[in-house]
């Protein structure tokens, strides 16, 4: 186990963070750490040694511990017979990291990192905290549930009147986002979020859409190495961009957004307060992007195109919806956020 830069004091003011994997596990741990880390607390943190989490721990004050560690649902048999021995092994390294920095508190946001380092955290006595960011709890966080001094979660959970229902934190930067409304009552804005590594269906399909609409300014953000190939299926000119990293200008310019329905995706568009139609991965463990898209749909700030209706149904919602449209789901969507997620999540934790 490596850990990265080594803190100089050891108190009780150090807490083990466990995030790894997606953005959705990772950006919502990156906005607590942050906190913490203006609180002088000592912040660890448990990911992979290849995971993106890697990358972006690196360059904050914290102390990154490397599990080899995955998940186990709709796994291979060959990666079912070794799981046992890499969880036994994690669990060994954050038994002994525990007891090594004093570490007094871990925080887990779910996904297969949490689990090793959430038993961990019981066998050696310390205070374990959940946060779950869909609407269905995950594998690794209900069945670390009955240990935890304190669940968190974005979305009320069903048969659960144990939980602190808090929203999904949100980095300042977008949390503070002044959102402009389009001046051209004619045109509608429109953010496409293809994703880091650029939904498939969702880039070659909705460009051909939208070759059939004149009211719509487009910006597609469409994943690495796929910028050409998109721009060619537009018959205009296009803004087409392969990364975002200051989604919050984005966010800004945005009428509409078309995206998957990722707890982190909805729960930015709710704190901006900016409509969307999702379109939910079908293959999401559990199905919980159908369910996060649903929960705002219900509320009346979001609409639904399942992957396999992409196309004519898509069309007609983009040909129906207007500018007025998109200000009342608006104010819809803007009605769901929660503003102190961190603050909330920290008054317990701290």
């Amino acid at each position: 186990m490596k850990i990265k830069s080594k803190p100089k004091k050891i108190d009780t003011t150090s807490i083990l963070l466990a995030a790894a994997g997606t953005g959705g596990h990772i950006m919502p741990a990156m906005a607590v750490a942050d906190k913490l880390i203006n609180k002088k607390f000592n912040i660890f943190w448990a990911g992979t040694p290849n995971g993106m989490e890697n990358r972006i721990i690196n360059k904050k004050k914290m102390f990154y511990i490397s599990l080899a560690i995955g998940g186990f649902r709709g796994k291979k048999l060959i990666s079912l017979i070794s799981y046992p021995f890499k969880f036994a092994l994690c669990l060994i390294k954050v038994m002994w990291l525990i007891q090594k920095y004093k570490i007094s508190r871990v925080l887990v946001f779910g996904g297969y990192i949490s689990l090793p380092v959430g038993f961990a955290a019981k066998l050696m006595r310390k205070k374990l905290f959940i946060h779950e960011q869909n609407t269905i709890m995950g594998t690794s966080n209900k069945l670390l549930a009955p240990f935890a001094e304190k669940i968190f979660s974005a979305f009320p959970l069903k048969n659960n009147q144990f939980v602190n229902v808090c929203g999904n934190p949100i980095r300042e930067k977008i949390a503070n986002i002044k959102k402009t409304i389009s001046q051209d009552k004619n045109k509608i804005n429109i953010l496409i979020l293809g994703g880091s590594l650029g939904a498939q269906v969702i880039n070659e399909k909705i460009p051909i859409i939208l070759n059939k609409l004149n009211k719509y300014d487009v910006i597609h953000q469409c994943g690495k190495g796929k910028k050409s190939t998109i721009e060619k299926l537009y018959d205009k000119k296009i803004n087409v961009i392969e990364f975002i990293d200051d989604i919050e200008k984005y966010y800004k310019w945005a009428d509409l957004v078309i995206a998957r329905s990722g707890a982190m995706t909805v729960a930015e568009l709710e704190q901006v307060g900016l409509p969307a139609i999702f379109i939910p991965f079908p293959f999401a463990i559990d199905n919980h992007q159908q369910k996060n898209a649903e929960y705002c749909v219900d509320k009346g700030g979001a609409l639904i195109c399942k992957q396999d209706e992409i196309g004519l149904k898509l069309e007609r919602m983009l040909n129906k919806i207007s500018l007025n449209d998109c200000m009342k789901m608006s104010k819809k969507m803007k009605s769901l956020r929660h503003k102190n997620a961190v603050k909330e999540i920290y008054n317990k934790i701290k």
